[in-house]
């Protein structure tokens, strides 16, 4: 059964963070200027120029019959084969502070789906393989289906991962003298079926599956001398609704709109899980054009859970894409909230380059959150065009903190 929804985190602490983050945008926008410089994904003036056709000389516009209808001239749009989508194979050098250094290959194909018109939102099937130094290895497909004229949508992830990893213990006040390495193993999907209800608002069904297996071989650590649930892994399944607003001009690199979303899921022994726990996620994105290039965006996000809750569901900061510069999950717990900015500016051919911060927190009770330390980041990066049309990027970060660093060399922004 789906245990009591947590209570909402005051006021004030978000509004305390927003204000510190939107305030550090503000400057990083008045610093760069507003310059129009050209956006990695946009075409350049020569690859523009070079798809209009040459202006008719002044003998093919005359001619010598005068009644006669001026031929038509040759249309400049691009049949929709033309258009329907791409390819991007990239051998992969990733380096994060959980993998190190990991070696792989990274194919992304990018279609159209029956007869969506080209300046629909593309679909795209992702494959990831990788092996790290750490003797981990990963292998994911991303699939993300838009048809219907954007109506319906398909999207998810299903992952194997083999991953010596770290924990620390539970909580947001643990020691680094705490970390204990372990070995998990893990098959999981996430995703779901989602529909367009009424304008850019979209509703459907989000489901989680999972089994994980772990073992820990440190004699006097965390896992042999502590009660942390779900240290014996298992099976866990979920499964709720979704509701979101999604206008973003581009689900890959955004550079103007709004994505709201909502998703409650319950993990039952109904449906085959083997602790019964309940989550609410809750994230806000915005993205705000600076000049004719750059673009400002923000992020909420916000993690909140109840009941018995295994390790390794509970809420993480850190990672590639939540508070970089933090070891993904160096601090978890049930709830969670995050505010992040982030800069982003061309350089010059494909190159671009980003400016990001932020700062977030874990608590056993969302009511806690205003009293626990405030964990903050900051850092820039750089990014290379793979696909300019699809806004497909390689980045490469590097976030710090207070006694925390991170690089992070990976494909896709962070959000």
């Amino acid at each position: 059964m789906l245990g009591k929804g947590p209570p909402l985190v005051p006021a004030r602490f978000l509004a305390m963070l927003a204000a510190a983050l939107l305030t550090s945008g503000e400057r990083l926008a008045l610093a760069q200027g507003g310059v129009g410089r050209r956006e990695v994904p946009t075409p350049t003036i020569p690859e523009i120029q070079k798809e209009r056709p040459p202006p008719p000389s002044q003998s093919e516009s005359s001619s010598s019959q005068p009644d006669a209808a001026a031929p038509e001239p040759p249309s400049t749009a691009k049949k929709p084969e033309e258009n329907r989508g791409g390819r991007v194979i990239v051998p992969l050098v990733v380096y994060t502070p959980e993998m190190q250094l990991g070696l792989g290959g990274f194919l992304v194909q990018f279609f159209r789906l029956g007869n969506e018109a080209p300046d629909s939102r593309v679909s795209s099937l992702a494959f990831v393989a990788l092996v790290t130094t750490r003797k981990q290895a990963i292998f994911e497909i991303h699939p993300d289906f838009y048809w219907d004229d954007e109506r319906n949508h398909i999207m998810g992830k299903l992952e194997y991962q083999r991953f010596p990893d770290s924990f620390w213990g539970i909580g947001p006040r643990t020691r680094d003298g705490d970390k204990e390495d372990y070995l998990r193993e893990r098959v999981r999907f996430h995703g779901g079926f989602y529909r367009r209800i009424a304008g850019r608002m979209f509703a459907g069904l989000t489901t989680d599956l999972m089994d994980l297996r772990a073992v820990y071989s440190k004699p006097d650590g965390l896992f042999e001398t502590q009660d942390i649930p779900g240290k014996h892994g298992g099976f866990t399944a979920g499964a709720g609704p979704t509701l979101s607003f999604d206008n973003r001009d581009n689900a890959i690199s955004t550079r103007s709109g709004t994505l709201l979303t909502a998703t409650l899921l319950g993990y039952d022994r109904v449906l085959g899980s083997r602790y019964d726990f309940s989550k609410l996620f809750t994230e806000a994105r915005v993205f705000f054009p600076v000049g004719d290039e750059s673009a400002l965006a923000l992020r909420y996000y916000g993690e909140f859970q109840a009941g018995v809750v295994p390790y390794y569901h509970l809420a993480m900061l850190g990672g590639d894409e939540l508070l970089r510069g933090y070891y993904m999950g160096r601090y978890r717990d049930k709830n969670l909230v995050a505010l992040e900015a982030e800069y982003r500016f061309p350089l010059f051919w494909k190159f671009g380059a980003v400016m990001f911060a932020g700062a977030g927190d874990v608590a056993d009770r969302a009511l806690d959150l205003p009293k626990e330390p405030i964990r903050w980041a900051g850092g820039g990066g750089l990014r290379l065009s793979l696909n300019s049309k699809e806004r497909l990027n390689l980045r490469l970060d590097v976030g710090a903190g207070p006694d925390t660093f991170g690089v992070y060399f990976t494909a896709r922004e962070a959000f």
